[in-house]
């Protein structure tokens, strides 16, 4: 039976860590105001919780099993989430669901288009950053540029809101061009993840990205001991970057796209 629940209830009823089940936990604690959840109980017993995190730039779902060794459907799950009167969830439109590694053997998606591996890295030994560079914060008018440079690298989870809602840094030309850029998406005294990095095409391999990522991983040393981000696991050019900066994988995930 799928229950609808608030993310008070969900703590309640699953405790979460962090980092077994990173983007359902930070919905739980950092985004409920923009996140709707709901649990599949049957016979009192827990099998799933899964959430829709709204504002995203595509469909945003993330699921986390309990149940021992079963096979589960996600389809009751996503009924739910397609009936709900806050949701637009039109058939032929796609989603994108974020499920533990451990769990991926026995989520059953319909509709699967596509899968790719994400994983979670920490930063554990900052003594490796590079000293600090020339980046430096970005003023509220330049969230125009900052907007600019996402869209022409590509960041598939940019939202220019986060350019004003967290510190956002870039390394600048001579002649004012942005050419590379970092900020956050999540920056709390609990933990932060660092984001929305990127380099333009034209100024790439010449180490500005492992500048950029050093800078801001410093800044978000500042705000809390735990600095993590998400990185695509085929994407080897950039976990090298962040492996020489000290960075570690904790746990990984997969990101499963799929037909609503």
């Amino acid at each position: 039976m799928i229950l609808p629940m608030n993310h008070e209830q969900v703590s309640a009823l699953a405790p979460i860590s962090l980092e077994q089940s990173y983007i359902l936990y930070g919905n739980m604690t950092l985004r409920a105001e923009r996140s709707l959840f709901a649990a599949d109980v049957e016979e009192g017993e827990l099998l799933a919780v899964g959430s829709y995190l709204q504002g995203m730039p595509f469909h945003a779902f993330s699921m986390q099993l309990f149940s021992a060794e079963e096979d589960y459907d996600v389809t009751e799950m996503l009924n739910y989430f397609r009936q709900h009167p806050a949701l637009n969830l039109a058939v032929g439109q796609n989603g994108v669901c974020a499920v533990p590694h451990d769990c991926l053997r026995r989520v059953m998606i319909p509709g699967t288009l596509s899968q790719r591996e994400m994983l979670l890295m920490k930063l554990v030994r900052p003594e490796k950053l590079l000293a600090q560079g020339d980046s430096r914060l970005l003023a509220s008018s330049e969230a125009e540029a900052a907007v600019g440079l996402a869209q022409q690298i590509g960041m598939i989870s940019f939202r220019a809101e986060e350019v004003a809602e967290m510190p956002h840094i870039a390394l600048f030309s001579e002649q004012d061009e942005p050419l590379a850029m970092a900020g956050f998406h999540v920056y709390e005294e609990a933990f932060v993840e660092i984001g929305n990095i990127g380099t333009s095409e034209k100024h790439r391999q010449k180490g500005l990205g492992t500048q950029i990522t050093s800078d801001i991983s410093r800044l978000g040393l500042k705000k809390s001991p735990n600095v993590y981000l998400m990185v695509f696991a085929d994407n080897p050019q950039a976990i090298r970057v962040y492996e020489k900066l000290g960075y570690e994988t904790v746990s990984r995930y997969a990101f499963v796209e799929f037909a609503l």
